[in-house]
């Protein structure tokens, strides 16, 4: 993976190369996030029964669970710089390229908000019910929002991931990593949404993570020099 990263030589760019940094270190803070807020969650998946819903939204601690939701959350919130730094830096050098690269943005930006507006805010409320007077039936069908958000979700996620990779491809960023990986992750991603009942999708967000701490490192190591230095 690390010659796929840094096959490309360092770019003239108007930005800093410690953006690209902080760019890159951000990426990687919302992985760390997501998977310490998760560690810290129960949560329930679609066909669970009763006692299997009862584990993950009537038993534990609240404090605990709430807390790892508010972690979870604070990892997609670090996605939106990132977000649009990239739309900002890659891409630029062609229509087609500005055009993929805006469409990644707002895609990028989609996925958040329905994370965050839909999938977070009806897991908080179910387990906020399951540990408190709201009956295990009805707990269970507003987590189930929080399933079809997470994986309606993964619809916008594979766009943003296959238009990064053509605004990498087209500007020479990472081309085999951020670039052709990441048209290859939005084909996985959408094969996952259709095969959730197989539960692909889970599999197809793993891919999706994975290929997102290589975009991470590209940021921080193909960092293009600044553009008087390429000048001189």
């Amino acid at each position: 993976m690390s010659q796929a990263l840094t096959q490309t030589p360092p770019r003239a760019g108007t930005h800093s190369p410690a953006l690209w940094r902080v760019a890159g270190g951000l990426a990687l803070a919302h992985v760390v996030l997501l998977f310490a807020g998760f560690s810290q969650e129960r949560t329930t998946a679609l066909g669970d029964d009763l006692d299997e819903v009862r584990y993950a939204l009537a038993e534990g601690s609240l404090t605990r669970s709430l807390a790892g939701g508010y972690v979870e959350s604070l990892a997609f919130v670090l996605l939106l710089p990132v977000l649009v730094f990239l739309a900002r830096s890659v891409g630029t050098r062609t229509p087609v390229g500005r055009w993929a690269a805006g469409t990644s943005l707002v895609a990028g930006v989609t996925y958040v908000a329905i994370t965050l507006s839909t999938g977070m805010a009806a897991g908080a409320a179910a387990l906020y019910g399951g540990h408190s007077s709201v009956d295990l039936e009805t707990a269970r069908m507003v987590a189930d929002v929080r399933n079809f958000a997470f994986f309606l979700s993964l619809l916008v996620l594979a766009l943003q991931a296959a238009a990064l990779g053509v605004a990498a491809l087209s500007d020479r960023f990472s081309p085999r990593w951020t670039g052709i990986g990441g048209v290859a992750v939005g084909v996985v991603l959408l094969v996952g949404v259709a095969g959730a009942a197989l539960e692909l999708h889970g599999y197809a967000s793993l891919v999706w993570t994975v290929w997102w701490v290589g975009v991470a490192i590209a940021l921080i190591r193909n960092a293009p020099i600044p553009a008087a230095d390429a000048r001189s």
